[in-house]
C-alpha cells in the first residue's frame, strides 16, 4: 500500500468515525430527546455511550367530534441505558378540549401511556398541534407534538312546511314537522314551540320524533279571538345529549 493510499483509508475511518458520533448524538425524528445523556442544541454531541441514557417520545394524530372523547397513545423510546420513570405533562390543548389524565406517569418498564381527550359542545372545529414533555426524574426533558383534529359534531335539522301555513280564527291545521340526521346521528329528538301569539296553541305540546323515524305531527289551533296576522315563532329541537337545534316556523292567522 502506498503512502497516498493509507492516508486516504486513514482519513476514510477518521470520516466514518466522526459521522458516527454524530449520529449517536442526534436526536431521533419528530421530537426532541431527555434524559441524562441529552445535550443543548448548541452544545457538542455527547460521547460515545452517553446517548444510551436518553428517551424520546412518540406520538400519532388524534381525532375527535365536539361533544365527544377520544383515545391516545404516547410512546416512549428508551436508550439503553435509561430506566426512569417518565412524567407526562401536555400543553396547547385548544380552548374547550380537556385530557385525563392530565399528567399520567410512564413506569420505567413501560412503552407507551393511554390518555383521553373530551371535547365540549362549544369547542371550535380544525386542526391543532398539541406539544407533550415527558419530564424524567434525572436529566432534561423530552417533547414532541401531534396533530389533533376536531370535527363537527353529527348533528340534525329541522324541515318545516315550505309554504306559510294558514288558518283562520276558530280553525284548527295539521302541521308536518321533519327531521335530517348526519349520518352517525341516532338520538331522539323532543319538538316544542316557543313565542305563540295569544289565542294560538299546538298539540301535543312536545312531540317526540324517535330515532328511525322522519317527522311528526302537530296540531295548530286558533281561538274564535286569536290574534291575526302573519307570525314567526321558535321552533326548538332538543336531542339528548348535546346542542339544541332552532328553526323558524311561520304561519298566518286570517279573520273568520
Amino acid at each position: 500500500m502506498t503512502a497516498t493510499s493509507g492516508s486516504m483509508t486513514r482519513f476514510t475511518l477518521m470520516t466514518l468515525a466522526i459521522a458516527a458520533v454524530g449520529l449517536i448524538g442526534c436526536g431521533r425524528s419528530g421530537g426532541t430527546a431527555g434524559g441524562p445523556g441529552a445535550v443543548a442544541p448548541d452544545s457538542k454531541p455527547p460521547i460515545i455511550g452517553q446517548a444510551d441514557d436518553t428517551f424520546n417520545l412518540t406520538t400519532s394524530s388524534v381525532s375527535l367530534q365536539q361533544g365527544d372523547a377520544a383515545q391516545g397513545t404516547i410512546g416512549i423510546k428508551r436508550g439503553t441505558n435509561f430506566a426512569q420513570d417518565v412524567a407526562i405533562s401536555f400543553a396547547d390543548l385548544p380552548k374547550g378540549v380537556s385530557v385525563d389524565p392530565v399528567s399520567p406517569i410512564m413506569k420505567s418498564a413501560d412503552t407507551e401511556s393511554k390518555f383521553t381527550l373530551k371535547a365540549t359542545d362549544e369547542v371550535a372545529p380544525g386542526e391543532f398541534m398539541v406539544k407533550v414533555v415527558g419530564h424524567p426524574g434525572k436529566g432534561g426533558d423530552a417533547a414532541n407534538l401531534f396533530k389533533l383534529t376536531v370535527t363537527k359534531k353529527d348533528s340534525f335539522t329541522l324541515n318545516v312546511p315550505f309554504w306559510t301555513t294558514s288558518l283562520k280564527q276558530g280553525e284548527t291545521r295539521a302541521v308536518t314537522i321533519g327531521i335530517s340526521r348526519d349520518k352517525k346521528f341516532d338520538q331522539d329528538v323532543t319538538l316544542k314551540f316557543e313565542g305563540l301569539p295569544k289565542g294560538i296553541s299546538v298539540e301535543p305540546a312536545r312531540a317526540v320524533i324517535k330515532n328511525g323515524e322522519e317527522n311528526t305531527k302537530f296540531v295548530i289551533k286558533a281561538t274564535d279571538d286569536a290574534a291575526q296576522g302573519d307570525f314567526s315563532v321558535k321552533l326548538t329541537g332538543h336531542p339528548t345529549k348535546g346542542a339544541d337545534v332552532a328553526h323558524d316556523f311561520k304561519f298566518t292567522v286570517a279573520t273568520k
